[in-house]
């Protein structure tokens, strides 16, 4: 990935005041690392950056599950972005931590809930399709056992060279100071005198 599809991810973490790289961290988390717009779950058939379904992009936009492989990361980034925008206009409160915000991409009834909440129980489609999530091998996955094994995951992925973080928190850093100066020179010059 590289530095300017980084700061697309990023400057889609600020404009849907997402927790710093937590999109960045659930697309990792999605693509095992490669960043690929194209890779697609065997199983389920979920395809891109955060692994639409096809019913899922096709109510995006039709035709666009079949266009989603040949797409780049900056032209994907587009529909992730009208993903979560969706969302926006269900969930008006913002996430409480990163990991809701792949909550949002995994089951969004799952999102800004305590991490007891139950994702699935063993005998349901949803369990037998994410089992590898069943830490403890109740027969339950909970919030909280999907979160353990992002926060592994993307931590690992966060401290190898896959993601150019030192970038990330300078950029990010240099970004978000340059656009406070520049709103706080908006509103003291439209101030009445």
């Amino acid at each position: 990935m590289s530095n300017y599809e980084l700061s697309l991810i990023l400057s889609i973490e600020q404009r849907l005041a997402f927790p710093a790289l937590s999109l960045v961290r659930s697309i990792a988390f999605e693509t095992g690392g490669t960043f690929s717009p194209s890779i697609k779950n065997k199983n389920s058939g979920a395809t891109g950056l955060i692994q639409f379904l096809e019913s899922t992009a096709e109510k995006l936009e039709k035709g666009l599950y079949k266009r989603l492989p040949s797409m780049s990361i900056a032209e994907q980034l587009v529909y992730v972005e009208k993903y979560f925008l969706q969302w926006q206009k269900v969930f008006k409160e913002k996430p409480k931590e990163a990991f809701d915000v792949y909550a949002l991409m995994l089951h969004p009834p799952l999102y800004n809930k305590p991490d007891s909440t139950v994702f699935g129980s063993s005998g349901s489609k949803i369990y037998e399709g994410n089992k590898g999530f069943d830490t403890d091998k109740s027969g339950v996955i909970t919030k909280g056992e999907i979160k353990k094994k992002w926060e592994a995951a993307t931590g690992k992925l966060l401290n190898s060279s896959k993601i150019p973080i030192t970038t990330v928190k300078t950029n990010s850093f240099i970004a978000m100071s340059i656009a406070i100066f520049l709103c706080a020179m908006y509103y003291v010059l439209k101030m009445p005198r």
